[in-house]
């Protein structure tokens, strides 16, 4: 049963037909398993009814929005902005919106970030773990780190489909391995290149309870006092990851919840979806599982599901 404080979801998805038809021509036609679920504000809006979510902040999921045309995804992250606007302005007290950014187009990234942020009211910003091959860190987007650092907004951080770690003779949908592992891969490397020591103001949210991180993290520790990389992140692993957010999507079960709660703090668990690529019955599954996890006391219960959110995005942003 849900609980009695209507919940924040951070991670939820918007798919309209513009955007289903703007990645098929960039070559996407489905999801890693399944055809694009059918959706609609109204769609999202009777989910979050039934599994008890007050307020929803919306994204735009994989494939992102660059398909080899800087032009084209600055013309259609614009429209995605303003369509996710139109749904804020529509319901102000159920939807925010991440806005979507064209990189690797570094100046039309940064237009957008003033436009999405300042004349849209957007809550924060979207990311995708790689772009054309380019992960989270890449020197390359650095100007847009800089931007973001000193803004301070949340930035969600979905993963994506990179061909060229396809094993070629599995058939195991992307989604259920690739994409944890890809999540994993683009936070690493915003370590190892120093990302996170040199913009301590970046606020990023990882999915799906941060993808393999819990598990590999004292891996990733063993490895800290490699001289080639020790400057970058003179803190160790273990402390940039505990500044992290982390949501709750899709790991509604006690083992992945206390492997994240060993890594990361009560104050950076959040509560998340991934509505609708997975389904009703998914999301009602996932959130009973997290409803029944007997490792929040009380007070980390309503940090994870309202108040971390309210204090990232400030309340009622």
């Amino acid at each position: 049963m849900p609980n009695a404080t209507d919940k924040i979801d951070v991670h939820h998805h918007v798919i309209p037909e513009f955007f289903k038809e703007a990645v098929a021509e960039g070559g996407y036609t489905a999801t890693s398993y399944r055809p694009y679920p059918d959706w609609s504000p109204e769609i999202s809006l009777a989910l979050m009814d039934k599994a008890g979510v007050g307020k929803a902040y919306l994204s735009f999921s994989a494939p992102g929005i660059y398909f080899g045309d800087k032009a084209k995804a600055c013309e259609l992250g614009r429209r995605c902005n303003e369509y996710m606007a139109e749904l804020k302005a529509a319901h102000p007290d159920r939807f925010g919106a991440f806005c979507v950014l064209p990189l690797p187009d570094i100046d039309g990234a940064l237009a957008e970030i003033e436009h999405a942020l300042d004349e849209l009211k957007l809550n924060g910003i979207g990311l995708m773990t790689q772009v054309g091959g380019q992960y989270q860190g890449n020197a390359e987007f650095e100007p847009v780190y800089e931007e973001l650092n000193r803004r301070k907004r949340p930035i969600f951080i979905h993963p994506t489909y990179l061909p060229a770690t396809e094993a070629k003779d599995m058939e195991v949908p992307d989604s259920i391995i690739e994409y944890p592992f890809d999540t994993t891969r683009t936070v690493t490397n915003m370590i190892y290149t120093g990302l996170l020591e040199r913009h301590p103001d970046l606020r990023f949210i990882l999915p799906h309870g941060g993808g393999t991180l819990p598990f590999l993290a004292n891996r990733l520790a063993l490895f800290d006092r490699l001289p080639k990389f020790r400057d970058n992140f003179p803190e160790g692993s273990a402390a940039y990851l505990r500044r992290l957010y982390y949501d709750t999507a899709i790991i509604g079960d006690s083992a992945p919840l206390n492997a994240l709660q060993a890594l990361a703090g009560p104050s950076q668990i959040l509560f998340g979806t991934d509505y609708p690529y997975v389904g009703d019955q998914v999301v009602l599954d996932q959130t009973g599982g997290t409803d029944d996890h007997d490792g929040f006391d009380p007070a980390a219960r309503r940090m994870m599901e309202l108040d971390n959110a309210d204090r990232l995005f400030g309340a009622g942003g």
